[in-house]
């Protein structure tokens, strides 16, 4: 028994399949297939979680069916099995068993062909939604329709089956199809799968039944199910607790996952940022649990992100086994370090929710753990020493040049870090000290504490310039100064600087986060980026007291990072509640001693408005001239994140590690222009899981 959590450490039974511990890793969107096989990059971050006395239960999100494909690879075609067995035979060899969530979503309706449109989205009935700012409508299913989708799920489970899967849960949650049939809002069926509860449940008996007639007897069945849907119209507590027991009355399910949250509608309580208290869903899940009565409980409760937390939740019976996909997808060690007592060394998840919104920029990851979804290359088996051992001196405290001081360090290089401020953290820092956002510290402490563990030579309230770098006799050097604030109010609207901008009532971020400016009065701020800085400024200034106007070229005070990452309804939420006045689709044409002139961004007209203050966040200049004076000065030389280009938090923490790893090796490229010019290492590609992996050239 374990000495700490002795709940966590102890083995449970989910029908045929026992699971050496109680923390699992849940399903989640990962992108990491090549066509619809699994590629050997999920195979390597999927064991990564469990290896070491981690996680008993892997949950992998799959789908349904290849033309439903969303991202996830499908075990409905049988060619696929030996790609999935290569999957399952790594979780078992690590010491944990692993579960499918098959399902067909909405969202994921799938395509004819490549480039084709779309194809249809599959529904119980017509209904509309929109996704990515597109706007769809369904296909209300026929009974030959449902009946084929049914033969989809039995087909789909005993192909999991046969290549090694330990059960399978069926998503029946977050709007994926067979909650849409059970949900009174989504199914508007007047045939038998429509109507009553029990006719609403048929297509989820049926697809149960259909499961456990192909994974055979020694396969475990469940389902995550949505405990409330938040819907007007749709079911609540009362009902998922009727639906629970009448599938345990009918012997149908081994375990149920409950869980809240529906996609696209509500999906904020799908994957609850860090605005939301932690353990969202745990009022829903208590109000549900019961009615399973021995039927073991499963849940995510809402971003668990300490294991003292599980522990509590699991001995006060809120569930018998708990789980997480963020905090492990930010720490793939957690559960190792819980138990072998080093939980300091774990990342804590700032729920900032990149690993939702990545796909909008085209990439998947963490943002704080660039390793994760690389762990193939980037696992923890990657920290074997440098070939060279270096003298390398990273400038920039935030955290692109924290990643790059740890990585370093880890690979035997002896590492000085210098940084202006008195403080470590950069940007993020700043974001840390803005209304809401006190959650994005603890990125910042889990690298001011690695830094501190490998013994590395800080140097705070160091402005390094080139004689203080080369002073240090350096064999490489990062430089990681981030970014300011354009001057002159430049940005994606108007790139150039704006008439007036140097008048003394104009002031940028900085001005106000750094230097203590509070403008007060009739404020007006111009926000190019729609990301934390301006809109927690308007919040705060706002709260202090100032009449602020916030002003967007575009229809929405935030870009689409920060509703694809679901900030965007508390961001604006908060600004409202603060008084923030909105005024979309307008821009300044110029700033007077006393006003500022806006134009209407769609017709040209003009208008002009009293301003006692002004602040331009608005686009941001890297800070690189440090990096262009050390031009050919020392072996080695990258320049890292906003001061090579200005970008979001992940950029700056991916590009730490990269260029780290690449110091001291012999192949590795002496500065950013040649690693750009150069082609991608075979070792980069995802491969399917079942091919063989050219070895690397000699």
């Amino acid at each position: 028994m374990h000495a700490k959590y002795p709940a966590v450490f102890s083995p449970v039974q989910l029908g045929p399949v026992e699971l050496p511990n109680r923390f699992f890793f849940a399903p989640h969107g990962s992108a990491l297939s090549a066509g619809t096989k699994p590629a050997d990059d999920l195979v390597a971050y999927s064991a990564e979680r469990v290896k070491g006395g981690g996680c008993g239960l892997v949950v992998v999100a799959l789908a349904m069916h290849e033309r439903g494909r969303t991202r996830q690879p499908s075990p409905h075609e049988a060619v696929n099995i030996p790609a999935f067995r290569v999957l399952t035979d790594a979780i078992h060899d690590a010491g944990g068993k692993i579960f499918g969530e098959p399902f067909y979503h909405w969202i994921g309706a799938g395509y004819w062909q490549v480039f084709s449109p779309p194809a249809p989205a599959m529904a119980p009935s017509v209904r509309q939604f929109g996704h990515g700012g597109r706007a769809h409508s369904t296909r209300a299913m026929s009974r030959d329709e449902i009946a084929r989708m049914i033969e989809a799920t039995r087909v789909t489970a005993a192909n999991m089956a046969e290549a090694g899967f330990d059960g399978i849960m069926l998503h029946v949650s977050h709007a994926a199809l067979i909650q849409q049939f059970l949900s009174p809002w989504f199914n508007e069926r007047a045939d038998e799968y429509g109507g009553s509860l029990e006719n609403r449940m048929r297509f989820l008996v049926e697809s149960l039944r259909a499961a456990r007639e192909g994974g055979g007897e020694q396969f475990a069945v469940g389902l995550r199910l949505n405990c409330d849907e938040q819907l007007e119209g749709g079911y609540g507590p009362d009902t998922a607790r009727e639906v629970v027991a009448r599938l345990v009355e009918q012997g149908l399910i081994d375990y149920i996952d409950l869980d809240v949250g529906l996609e696209p509608q509500q999906f904020r309580h799908g994957m609850p940022t860090g605005f939301e208290p932690g353990q969202y869903y745990r009022p829903w899940v208590e109000k549900v649990r019961s009615a399973a009565g021995d039927v073991p409980v499963l849940s995510v409760l809402g971003n668990v992100t300490d294991m003292a937390q599980a522990e509590a939740a699991l001995q006060a019976g809120a569930c018998d086994v708990i789980g997480a996909a963020r905090q492990l997808i930010a720490e793939p060690d957690f559960v190792q370090n819980a138990r072998e007592g080093r939980e300091d060394r774990s990342r804590t998840c700032i729920a900032c929710n990149w690993c939702t919104a990545a796909g909008g920029d085209g990439a998947q990851g963490c943002a704080i753990n660039p390793a994760s979804y690389r762990d193939r290359i980037w696992g923890r088996h990657s920290y074997e020493p440098a070939a060279h051992p270096k003298r390398v001196v990273i400038v920039g405290g935030g955290p692109g040049g924290m990643e790059a001081a740890r990585v370093a360090a880890e690979k035997g290089h002896r590492v000085t870090l210098f940084e202006a401020r008195d403080v470590l953290g950069g940007a993020l820092a700043l974001w840390a000290d803005l209304p809401g956002r006190e959650h994005y510290r603890a990125a910042i402490d889990w690298w001011q504490s690695e830094v501190a563990r490998l013994d590395i030579d800080v140097r705070l309230g160091a402005a390094a310039d080139e004689a203080a770098v080369l002073a240090e006799k350096p064999d490489a050097v990062i430089v990681a100064t981030g970014a300011s604030y354009s001057p002159g109010g430049r940005s994606i609207t108007y790139d150039g600087d704006i008439p007036g901008s140097d008048l003394p009532h104009v002031v940028r971020p900085e001005d106000v986060l750094l230097g203590g400016r509070r403008p007060n009065g009739k404020v007006w701020i111009f926000d190019a980026e729609g990301y934390h800085t301006g809109t927690g400024i308007a919040e705060m200034l706002a709260t202090n007291g100032a009449e602020v106007n916030f002003v967007t070229a575009g229809y929405s005070p935030v870009s689409a990072r920060n509703t694809d990452n679901w900030e965007e309804y508390y961001i604006v939420g908060r600004m409202k509640r603060a008084g923030v006045k909105l005024v979309p689709s307008h821009w300044v044409s110029s700033i007077g001693e006393r006003t500022v002139t806006l134009r209407d961004v769609h017709t040209g007209e003009e208008r002009r408005e009293v301003a006692e203050a002004v602040v331009l966040a608005t686009g941001r200049v890297p800070q690189d001239s440090l990096a262009r004076a050390l031009e050919g000065k020392v072996p080695q030389l990258f320049t890292i994140g906003d001061a090579l280009s200005a970008r979001m938090l992940a950029a700056a923490t991916y590009e730490g590690q990269k260029f780290a790893r690449a110091i001291g090796e012999s192949d590795g490229p002496a500065s950013f222009a040649e690693a750009w010019f150069s082609p991608d290492p075979l070792s980069v590609v995802p491969f399917p899981a079942d091919v063989e992996r050219p070895a690397p050239a000699a």
